[in-house]
């Protein structure tokens, strides 16, 4: 018997067979990445004098006692070298793919949390000709060279798989800049399709594929590249695109934020009742995961 590593045993359960026929019948529809961007992925850019993440990051870091400022100086103030000033011990990963920092940064200060709703509304909600809800707490993920913890191979997911409605659209910001292994691997639509097809549609069979079939890892491999994007640049992608983080082997550390957002009339198409696959079980709707307000 495998043992359990990356994704296995936290995919999506069906309650009954009318339960996965109607997530199928959702995770079928036809992609709205497509329809409204022609193509699976878009990117784009903003202020970072006027949306300064990166400022405000640091003063979060400083202000939860993570690092101290005398010591952050002495890396010339840097993010991409906030390894250099920690210990070991809050950089190793867990299970779920984050470290210490980075929950942590599930609850950060009022001034962070008005820049990320001003980035939504001023940056995201402008590119889609509907309002949009967002998720009300962003991830933070803070990835370090060399991290303790990283006992498996690449976690190539959607998170649909994880219980997420496939009507979503997945953004990604860093506040670093990102390349090669310190970056987020993404597989273009087309690819992750013939992927999903290769596990049946399966995505327990696709989490255990990732973790032990060589052959499906070096297609995944294949398909997929790093994005190479740097502070002030973000990238909205279709949710069914697979993605991972890699084993970090640069000397640089990768700051990044995941956010979710749904077209405000996407809710209507549901098929079923979506969840979180946690502890939680929270509905992906407005007032719970997403935002009560459309911006």
């Amino acid at each position: 018997m495998k043992v359990n590593k990356g994704h296995m045993g936290s995919t999506i359960e069906f309650i009954s067979s009318e339960d996965k026929s109607l997530f199928y019948k959702d995770f079928n529809a036809k992609s709205q990445m497509l329809e409204i961007f022609n193509k699976c992925n878009y990117m784009g850019n903003y202020d970072t004098s006027v949306i300064n993440f990166e400022e405000l990051i640091v003063s979060e870091l400083i202000s939860k006692k993570i690092v101290s400022e005398k010591i952050f100086n002495q890396y010339d103030k840097n993010l991409e070298n906030l390894h250099l000033c920690l210990n070991d011990d809050i950089k190793i990963l867990d299970e779920s793919e984050q470290n210490s920092i980075s929950v942590s940064f599930y609850q950060t200060s009022e001034v962070i949390q008005k820049m990320y709703t001003k980035f939504i509304r001023e940056i995201i909600s402008p590119i889609f000709q509907e309002k949009i809800h967002y998720q009300v707490v962003p991830t933070f993920r803070f990835h370090f060279p060399s991290q303790k913890g990283y006992n498996w191979k690449d976690r190539y997911h959607t998170d649909i798989m994880l219980g997420h409605p496939p009507y979503e659209f997945n953004v990604w910001l860093p506040f670093t800049k990102v390349f090669d292994s310190n970056s987020m691997r993404l597989t273009p639509l087309n690819d992750s399709v013939k992927a999903y097809k290769m596990c049946d549609n399966n995505f327990e069979i696709l989490a255990e594929k990732c973790q032990y079939d060589e052959n499906f890892i070096s297609y995944l491999r294949s398909k997929s590249s790093p994005l190479a994007m740097e502070f002030g640049e973000f990238i909205i992608f279709d949710p069914k695109c697979l993605h991972c983080t890699q084993y970090n082997t640069t000397d640089k550390t990768r700051i990044s934020m995941d956010i979710r957002i749904m077209l405000e009339n996407n809710f209507t198409k549901y098929s079923r009742e979506y969840k979180t696959t946690g502890r939680k079980k929270m509905p992906f709707t407005p007032g719970h995961y997403f935002s009560t307000e459309a911006l």
